[in-house]
């Protein structure tokens, strides 16, 4: 191939990426105004307890323990970009279907926990494709971590500047006039999706699929034996059961125990937040200093400390500690997150991509319920600080699986190799 055309189908490649990457930036501050948005509904239009808001919020992450493992199979038989073009439709209808419903005077309970997990379940087939797609587009190795990087900036931005504009938007249109926001965002993400030239090749003959749960025993196999992956999907699961207790009480931890008004503590939790993007901005420095499987176990060790410090919050100045603590965790956050995703990336076979994201998402945000369950027991019998002290030991168990011996010595990775080891 010559070197013109290999710069064309690079040009045609990063084009592709950048409008996965614009529509899904959408989105994500989309997804922001949703997740306010709906309890708000909940609570203005239908009077809802706090039990059945809880409950609505659960039923969004609840299909990524019911269907996220298959999921991974289903998307590949489908196609990558079919399938989050489908996703996103279902979304969008999903969520416009409950303005339509409040307008015309026939929203209900029911029918809002179903919203909830209809965007759920399409949630789980976007996330499957989107985290296994940038590789069919990226070919090259460098790019590719560059590439990861600016959707992990995207993400970060989202995070830090979502809730704010969230707010501004609720609090101009009305919780309900806000949900058409969401769709919208999905209308952009489907426009950016539909204007992608690559196609991927067929996975499977028509009439020559396999059985399900052989493809699924495929995916699991392979992430459970690669020296590599599996430290990080142990890493992964540990750290998010400490997180979703963390998360589950900081709000009620800052105000009740600390004494802090909450616009302190989202001035606090904002400042802080600013933590992530700079360490997606440095991840591909210190990954090509450190190495990259040891700059896991290097990220691991702030994100663990950032929240030690916020469960550690006192004195006189509670708020400026959790900044800190905030920041610290979003930096080895960062860092973690773009280093994490491009070993997957370049370690999972194509044909094995979506199963093996698919068992990664199902193990590491099938434990956020499970960590928020506790978190309510261990608060509710200790006390918050207990709570969160027990929340920031949980993550800390993290950094076990990250000194396995196989990571530590993976400097560099080929795209589909056995890790290279120094």
């Amino acid at each position: 191939m010559s070197n013109d055309v290999r710069a064309r189908d690079g040009r045609r490649a990063w084009r592709d990426f950048r409008l996965l990457w614009s529509g899904q930036s959408v989105s994500l501050i989309g997804d922001q105004v949703f997740l306010l948005a709906l309890p708000l509904t909940a609570l203005q239009e239908l009077h809802a307890g706090t039990m059945r808001i809880a409950l609505v919020a659960a039923l969004g992450k609840l299909p990524f323990l019911l269907i996220g493992l298959p999921a991974g199979v289903w998307v590949a038989r489908l196609g990558m970009r079919r399938s989050m073009l489908g996703a996103d439709l279902v979304r969008a209808l999903a969520v416009l279907s409950l303005p339509a419903a409040a307008w015309a005077g026939a929203l209900t309970l029911p029918h809002l926990m179903l919203a909830a997990l209809v965007t759920g379940v399409g949630m789980v087939f976007f996330q499957v494709a989107y985290q296994s797609y940038t590789p069919t587009l990226i070919t090259d190795d460098g790019r590719l971590h560059a590439a990861n990087t600016r959707l992990s900036l995207s993400e970060s931005t989202a995070l830090l500047a979502g809730p704010g504009i969230a707010g501004a938007v609720v609090t101009a249109l009305g919780a309900v006039r806000a949900l058409l926001t969401d769709a919208s965002s999905y209308a952009v993400s489907v426009a950016t999706l539909a204007l992608i030239r690559h196609r991927e090749p067929p996975r499977e003959p028509a009439g020559e699929a396999r059985p399900l749960l052989r493809d699924v025993g495929d995916g699991l196999r392979f992430v459970a034996r690669h020296p590599v992956l599996r430290p990080i999907m142990v890493c992964g699961a540990l750290y998010n059961l400490g997180v979703a207790m963390y998360d589950s009480l900081i709000a009620v931890f800052a105000v009740r125990h600390l004494g802090l008004h909450a616009w302190a503590l989202g001035a606090a939790l904002a400042l802080g937040g600013a933590g992530f993007p700079l360490g997606s901005l440095i991840a591909r420095r210190v990954s090509d200093r450190a190495g990259i499987g040891p700059s896991l176990a290097l990220a691991g060790v702030p994100s663990v400390l950032g929240l030690a410090l916020g469960a550690a919050a006192s004195g006189p100045w509670p708020a400026a500690v959790l900044a800190a603590g905030t920041f610290v965790n979003g930096v080895g956050q960062g860092v973690f997150a773009v280093n994490a995703i491009t070993i997957r990336h370049l370690a999972t076979p194509p044909e094995l991509a979506t199963r093996a994201t698919a068992v990664h998402r199902f193990l590491t945000w099938g434990a956020l319920p499970v960590g928020s369950v506790i978190a309510g027991a261990v608060g509710s019998a200790f006390g918050l600080r207990t709570a969160m002290v027990t929340a920031a030991a949980t993550s800390a168990l993290c950094l076990i699986p990250l000194r396995s011996r196989p990571l530590l010595r993976t400097r560099r990775l080929r795209r589909s190799a056995v890790p290279q080891t120094a």
